[in-house]
């Protein structure tokens, strides 16, 4: 059995083959047991989502009773339990959603920009002394910001506290680097211990782990918070961390040599400057044949993504609300059907265009980005709710355009540097929304009233351009087939 034609899901590779040839196993190989990682990813972005909505409606409510010095029965709805239809709430609802909009807003700014600067350091860091310590330090800040969020709960049951209070739960998540270095180490792990022909697959494994996470932790928050309250929401979140935490520590092994780990100290290791220098070299210094120039197209590339799809998720309800007179519902199972349809598509592009008629992962990218470019279209001159998903069904491989390009990275960057490359390209996604919200906002309030779905042709103008990106990527694979890592991403 061809290595091609193994499962996929199996990060490892053959050292038989190689000492039957009587050549040495590559330093770094290593036999991991399937989905070694995934369980405990899905249940830490599970848990995460989970408490979303119990957030937003702690703070609102503190936000009434302590800053607006309502009283308890106005304030109830806030709380999201009950259905506000009365005068009194109706008409401090603006006053309370106003403060409590830049609490979050101050939050939303703290876990993108912290962590994207500590991601610099972490990456790089973590090609010197191993993944593991960065998973143990990031699922520990997690733990830590949701007990916190338990302590604070339990304290606002028993006296009112000041809302700017629960952004303390932020602090040891957004310091231990947050989402932004967790997704960077996840991918260094899957490009460390896959082999060339599982890589491509393992970085869907993953996002699909990512995906699920959200997805399901999203749709169950609401219900669950309804049936059971915020505090036992919130325990049970740090009890789904808490499982995840230790099966990082009992069941996932460093994916790097030990033999390849430097042997200084690790917290001076970290406080170094240069670190981030030699990252900025790494990223820009000349390589071979056009590799820079791909590395730098592709990280653009997913950068511009997260900016498209950042910018749209800020006005997407405004614009169906208008557009097509949509409720909260409409939006939640549009939503729901938008997951669904990607991961559906995921698998069948994978499956059937990967595995079977062995497309190679650079055209993957391509078809990827020109689903999004049919799919935008779709949306920015859509008349009816039916073309919505209309529009998802053309943008069905929309899941795959990520992990082809980071599977295209890891091919062309030493295991020595991926690190640093993909903390360089998870700091510019994490960075991008920062831009994307503005500029959304100011398209749709300024075309509301003569083009509803404008806002929708920056999106279909950045995929457009992503799409330019990988076919110049293409071009010069083409070029330069003798190379074999140019061999990898084109196979």
């Amino acid at each position: 059995m061809s290595r091609g034609d193994e499962d996929p899901l199996v990060l490892a590779s053959d050292d038989a083959e190689a000492l039957e040839s009587g050549e040495s196993p590559p330093p770094t190989t290593r036999r991991l047991p399937s989905l070694i990682l995934e369980p405990a990813v899905f249940l830490v972005f599970f848990g995460r989502f989970l408490t979303d909505a119990a957030y937003q409606n702690q703070i609102l409510y503190q936000t009434c009773v302590t800053v607006m010095k309502h009283n308890t029965t106005e304030c109830q709805p806030f709380l999201g339990r009950d259905r506000g239809n009365s005068d009194e709430y109706k008409n401090i609802e603006p006053q309370v959603q106003g403060y409590a909009a830049t609490i979050m807003m101050i939050n939303a700014i703290l876990e993108s920009t912290i962590p994207a600067i500590v991601s610099l350091f972490l990456g790089p860091w973590s090609d010197k002394f191993g993944r593991r310590p960065i998973l143990l330090s990031t699922y520990t800040g997690f733990l830590i910001s949701a007990s916190i969020l338990i302590v604070l709960t339990q304290i606002s049951a028993i006296t009112n506290i000041n809302p700017w209070w629960f952004l303390l739960s932020a602090v040891p998540s957004v310091f231990s680097g947050g989402t932004c270095a967790l997704i960077t180490v996840l991918y260094c792990h899957v490009s460390d211990v896959a082999t060339e022909s599982a890589r491509a697959m393992g970085m869907v494994s993953m996002e699909a782990a990512l995906g699920l996470g959200m997805m399901t932790g999203s749709m169950a928050g609401g219900y669950i918070y309804a049936a059971v309250g915020a505090r036992t929401l919130f325990i049970l979140v740090g009890s789904l961390i808490t499982v995840a935490l230790l099966y990082v520590i009992f069941l996932v092994p460093e994916s790097l040599n030990p033999e390849d780990l430097q042997s200084e100290s690790r917290i001076r290791g970290f406080f170094r400057l240069d670190l981030v220098k030699n990252l900025v070299m790494t990223c820009c210094r000349k390589r071979e044949n056009y590799d820079r120039a791909i590395i730098w197209m592709v990280m653009m590339s997913l950068t511009m993504c997260i900016f498209a799809m950042e910018g749209e998720g800020t006005v997407n309800y405004m614009f169906m609300q208008k557009q097509f007179d949509w409720t909260v519902t409409d939006y939640s199972v549009f939503n729901t059907s938008r997951i669904v349809i990607q991961v559906v598509g995921s698998i069948i592009a994978m499956v059937l265009l990967r595995r079977l008629l062995k497309v190679s992962i650079i055209t993957m990218t391509m078809l990827a980005f020109a689903c999004c470019v049919l799919e935008g279209t779709v949306r920015a001159t859509a008349q009816y709710g039916q073309e919505m998903y209309l529009a998802l069904v053309l943008g069905m491989m929309r899941g795959v355009m990520s992990p082809m390009c980071k599977a295209i990275l890891s091919q062309l960057t030493p295991s020595s540097e991926i690190g640093k490359i993909f903390s360089v390209t998870t700091s510019l996604q994490s960075l991008s929304p920062l831009g994307a919200a503005p500029l959304y906002t100011a398209v749709y309030a300024a075309t509301v009233s003569s083009y509803t779905g404008a806002f929708n042709f920056i999106s279909v103008a950045l995929y457009f351009l992503c799409y330019c990106f990988s076919a110049t990527v293409f071009g010069m694979k083409k070029s330069m087939e003798s190379n074999t890592a140019y061999q990898a991403f084109g196979s």
